[in-house]
């Protein structure tokens, strides 16, 4: 189930619209409209739902609420509070159930500076290296 004509019009899902086919839920988080955009309609064309936010301050809002998120594809340089990469730490802290995968295009991390259970990918990225990035990340959680 695809609520593709929500999405495209930027309008954030209710619970009551996550469907009950086991699809997973992936919030995708970046300041980069085109970009957060784009990932979350190749995701969706997999089947997953897909949920967005602009920064890691409007994610962890969403994630607080939200109890069926599976994984956080995030960028690292974003603007609020913090950055990508902290929130991952705290994902990772406060719901360990949760895959978190890490994009950049201009800032790669040392692999000893990511949290544990999480991966990161470089922007630009295929479709392919998302989809064979979180098969990883969800079958370790």
């Amino acid at each position: 189930m695809k609520n593709t004509e929500n999405y495209a019009m930027g309008m954030k899902m209710t619970d009551a619209e996550i469907p009950a086919d086991g699809a997973y839920t992936i919030l995708v988080v970046d300041d980069n409209d085109t970009a957060r955009w784009l990932l979350g309609e190749i995701l969706q064309t997999e089947g997953y739902v897909v949920l967005e936010a602009n920064c890691a301050d409007e994610a962890m809002r969403i994630l607080y609420t939200r109890r069926a998120i599976r994984a956080v594809v995030t960028d690292i340089e974003m603007p609020g509070s913090m950055d990508g990469l902290e929130m991952s730490r705290l994902i990772v802290a406060e719901m360990p159930e949760i895959a978190v995968l890490l994009t950049s295009g201009r800032y790669w991390p040392a692999t000893e500076a990511l949290p544990q259970t999480t991966r990161f990918m470089r922007k630009p990225y295929s479709p392919r290296e998302v989809f064979g990035n979180l098969e990883i990340l969800l079958q370790r959680i």
